[in-house]
């Protein structure tokens, strides 16, 4: 595969304080991937347009091991699941260059901050709800109860009616030359 001849893949990126994913989003056959403590690279075909070939090569803002990476063939999309070596800090970039990548892109579905992290919110809704369902009364069906609102009391009481004849008898017909009320 030259270079010459490829583009970059969308690429797109997320961090936990202990790992990093990387998500190449482009349907790929002929998938060629190599991981070293400060590189990441990668080489494919697109499985729809075969003249499409895809390479980039990142270079990590700090250490990664690069015994421990998983990856996931998605169909739509590959997913890999990069250890940092080191717990520690956020990075504030993936890579090392100075100059915004164009094909490069933060993955906000994956994404999760250090501060969520320290509060240990469930994995499952990124604690949006903890605050919600453990508040006094966290029970779904007792949210609501301060509207009291009594079962007898009709609200519509107050809104006066749209006929204007509401209180002439069955006329039909003959009543269309009284005049409405001001």
């Amino acid at each position: 595969m030259s270079t010459a001849s490829s583009i970059p893949p969308p690429v797109s990126w997320a961090q936990r304080s202990d790992l990093i994913y990387v998500i190449i989003d482009v349907e790929c056959k002929d998938i060629e991937h190599k991981v070293t403590e400060k590189t990441f690279t990668f080489k494919g075909v697109n499985a729809l347009d075969a003249s499409k070939k895809y390479e980039v090569t990142l270079n990590f803002y700090n250490s990664v091991d690069p015994e421990k990476v998983t990856s996931k063939n998605i169909g739509r999309c590959l997913e890999f699941t990069i250890p940092k070596k080191e717990n520690g800090p956020y990075w504030p970039t993936l890579t090392t260059d100075k100059t915004k990548l164009h094909f490069l892109k933060a993955n906000f579905a994956k994404w999760r901050d250090e501060s969520d992290e320290e509060d240990g919110g469930d994995a499952k809704d990124n604690g949006m709800f903890s605050n919600f369902l453990n508040s006094p009364g966290g029970d779904w069906n007792n949210k609501f109860d301060d509207f009291n609102v009594d079962e007898d009391d009709d609200s519509d009481d107050c809104i006066p009616s749209l006929s204007q004849n509401e209180d002439e008898d069955e006329g039909g017909e003959g009543d269309k030359d009284k005049k409405p009320a001001a």
